[in-house]
């Protein structure tokens, strides 16, 4: 099985926003930047997204090939939940 990335963002983003968003996939995968679960399915990252990142959309997550803009601590928890095996 291929493992899901999940790429918080940094452009535009306040260290409490990516703390909080830090804190949220702690919270529900156990995992930090640059770990993988200990199931081998997620992968977390932080990245300099480019051009991706517009202040007006941050946090900017991906996961995989898909964005999600504006995603606050509680959506990137039902996001998790929708695609975390």
């Amino acid at each position: 099985m291929p493992v899901t990335r999940l790429e918080i963002c940094t452009e535009h983003l306040s260290i409490d926003q990516r703390e909080e968003l830090l804190d949220a996939v702690w919270t529900a995968l156990r995992i930090s930047p640059g770990m993988v679960t200990a199931d081998g399915n997620v992968e977390l990252v932080l990245s300099q997204c480019g051009g991706l990142a517009r202040p007006e959309d941050t946090p900017l997550v991906r996961v995989n090939d898909l964005e999600y803009r504006n995603v606050t601590p509680g959506r990137l928890v039902t996001l998790m939940r929708r695609w975390v095996r």
